[in-house]
Order: C-alpha cells, then structure tokens, then sequence
C-alpha cells in the first residue's frame, strides 16, 4: 500500500480522494524528511497551524525563531505561522 503523509486533519472528501487512489494516510508531522510523495504533492495544502491549539502554535513559532507577542491572540499567531513557510 502506498503511504501519503498528509496535514492532520483531513477533511472527508480529500481522505477519500485519497484512499481511491490507494494511499494509506499518515499525519504530516511524522514524515521522515527523506521521504518523497509519491503522488508529487507534499500535504502542504493546509496551512501549517490548522489543527493546533495557541501553546502549539507559539512552540512552532519559537522552533522557527520567529519573533510574537507573548499576549497574542490565536489568530494572530496562526497568521504569523502559515506566513513562514
């Protein structure tokens, strides 16, 4: 079986696009960075911080050395994270 590492989480329709194409789903995050997609699409469609909560997504942030507002909003945030990458 084919293994697709894909954002978590996946909406319905794109699991199912998925799984029809024979792809077994596997959360992003675990993705060895070696690995190649096997169908040319990396499972960046989502934005970076879908799926994480404020404490997550200040971890992310400091990880990329990126500067926030330690009283920032989440929305805040998230938009600082999805423009990073």
């Amino acid at each position: 079986m084919k293994i697709h590492y894909e954002v978590h989480p996946v909406k319905p329709e794109r699991k199912a696009e998925l799984r029809k194409q024979g792809f077994k789903i596997i959360d992003a995050r675990f993705k060895p960075v070696d690995v190649e997609q096997e169908d040319g699409k990396d499972g960046k469609d989502a934005k970076a911080s879908k799926g994480l909560n404020v404490e997550q997504i200040k971890a992310a942030l400091t990880e990329k050395g990126i500067e926030f507002d330690a009283s920032a909003l989440k929305p805040e945030l998230a938009k600082l994270l999805d423009e990073a990458e």
